[in-house]
């Protein structure tokens, strides 16, 4: 499996969920380690440390967030509360977007660089949306602010999927002779 797809299908874990007993099946700390083993697996100039680092943070928070309980608490505190546990999310997703743009740019790749540009400018928005619902008391951007997030993680999925296959985002290790695939 390509990194690109590796972080799609994790990607596909953490937007889909199937609930029994409160628990949801899919769980996302499973999507989220697929998620950064894909990453690991992507060419050097893509993977960061702080990327792999605020990957990991989500994978906490979500595994946290897993328990209904927990979530449960942090739902009937305050829902900006929940929103703050969902930026972990929203900065990795900025800054793979962001990485992946570069990647693209540097490799000539116009056309993926401005998508995922354009990804990195939706990211943001998706972020700051609730901050307008919840601070500003802006009630009526709430379904906006939900549906964007939807469409970014949908995006997300559709474009990681496109370009797995770009020589910028794959993985150099895997297609040498006699390499390991890390």
């Amino acid at each position: 499996m390509k990194p690109l797809q590796a972080v799609a299908m994790g990607y596909v874990v953490i937007a889909l969920f199937a609930r029994q007993g409160g628990y949801d099946l899919l769980a996302d700390p499973v999507g989220w380690a697929l998620v950064l083993l894909g990453v690991r697996r992507l060419p050097d100039p893509v993977t960061r440390p702080t990327l792999l680092y605020v990957g990991a943070v989500a994978l906490v928070v979500s595994a946290a967030l897993w328990v209904p309980p927990v979530l449960d608490a942090v739902v009937a505190e305050d829902p900006s509360i929940a929103w703050a546990a969902g930026l972990p999310v929203l900065g990795f997703a900025a800054l793979l977007f962001r990485e992946l743009a570069g990647a693209a740019r540097t490799a000539g790749d116009d056309t993926p660089a401005t998508v995922l540009q354009g990804l990195v400018t939706l990211t943001v928005v998706v972020a700051l949306l609730p901050v307008l619902v919840f601070g500003a008391g802006l009630e009526g951007l709430a379904d906006l602010a939900g549906g964007s997030g939807q469409l970014l993680n949908l995006a997300a999925v559709a474009v990681l999927f496109s370009y797995s296959g770009r020589p910028w985002a794959t993985d150099s290790t895997a297609a040498a002779p006699g390499g390991s695939g890390r």
